[in-house]
């Protein structure tokens, strides 16, 4: 009897511990939730910033405002975010530039690329060669060719001179074995790099996949720099296929995902987690981002956070080298 008392009791205790846990969750949110926008009103990532607020809202019953902060090349929004309360309140839009590159080529601006917690990883942006579409080269080996017989500098696009594109494309052109180059920064990134190609101030430029769709056959990729090829332009070979693999895995391309301050609620976050989690791998996210030329690939929190890592580790040693250039 005593026994069947016991173990009553300790049923009642888990009962009503689990009720308060679904409680707590039921609680959250109550009111509209901020994501950090690190890229300015009507750019690329403020509009997948914009699709993903839009549909996880529908799911959490508050609407999420996206607040763009731009500034220092992603790392004022990084810091606002790394310093806002851990309440699940404040989410943000992370990029491997915002968050690994920046703070790992100038350590001063203070936070820890590792110090937020992972929601998810939503998306992955491939980088490519790319030229005029009457370049006479067509492949990676008729590139090298061509780049080796021009006299003078060879002028490249390479967006911000701290910036992923950047140093991918130093990477290439280190196993390609060309040398002469002078990397042209570009504060508008793909838009100004390719105008350079059209008006003849850049001989090639690293191009984000899904440039095609909006220049159509005004230019043209003579490789992609990710390990397989892209779903979203399967035609585009990958250097790796062609002979000069860059040996840097994923951290070859642009990617974004959502993190939130470090010890925000476990609870809030894993309800965060869930949420996004479902979203990210909707088809209404899917297609949306499809039509823009981006390639949704979700990843777990832990894997996603084990992708800050490899990055880091891939991209730090570049970036040394980028200091003394």
């Amino acid at each position: 009897m005593k026994y069947t008392s016991l173990t009553r009791f300790a049923g009642l205790a888990f009962s009503f511990a689990a009720m308060t846990a679904a409680a707590g969750a039921q609680d959250f949110p109550t009111r509209p939730i901020t994501m950090i926008e690190p890229w300015e009103a009507g750019t690329s990532g403020d509009i997948t910033a914009r699709i993903v607020a839009e549909l996880a809202a529908e799911e959490l019953g508050q609407p999420i405002a996206v607040q763009n902060i731009a500034g220092g090349g992603g790392a004022k929004a990084m810091l606002t975010l790394a310093e806002s309360d851990p309440d699940g309140y404040t989410i943000g839009n992370s990029w491997v530039a915002t968050q690994i590159m920046v703070p790992t080529f100038e350590p001063r601006i203070g936070f820890d690329p590792m110090g937020f917690d992972p929601i998810a990883l939503m998306w992955v942006n491939p980088f490519t060669l790319t030229v005029t579409a009457d370049h006479p080269a067509n492949n990676v080996d008729e590139f090298i060719v061509w780049a080796k017989a021009q006299d003078g500098v060879l002028r490249v696009g390479v967006c911000p001179a701290v910036s992923l594109p950047h140093v991918v494309m130093r990477r290439f052109l280190e196993v390609a074995d060309i040398t002469g180059y002078q990397p042209i920064p570009a504060d508008g990134c793909e838009t100004s790099n390719i105008q350079g190609l059209f008006d003849g101030s850049l001989d090639f430029t690293t191009g984000a996949l899904g440039a095609e769709k909006i220049y159509g056959d005004k230019i043209k990729s003579l490789a992609i720099f990710t390990e397989e090829r892209s779903p979203i332009e399967p035609d585009i070979p990958t250097a790796k296929e062609q002979g000069y693999d860059l040996a840097w895995g994923a951290a070859t391309a642009g990617w974004s995902g959502l993190v939130a301050p470090e010890g925000t609620d476990p609870e809030r976050l894993k309800f965060l987690q869930d949420t996004f989690r479902d979203v990210i791998n909707s088809d209404a996210f899917k297609d949306r981002m499809f039509e823009g030329g981006f390639t949704v690939q979700y990843m777990e929190p832990a894997e996603f956070e084990d992708l800050w890592q490899v990055s880091l580790e891939r991209l730090a040693p570049a970036l040394d080298d980028l200091k003394k250039k």
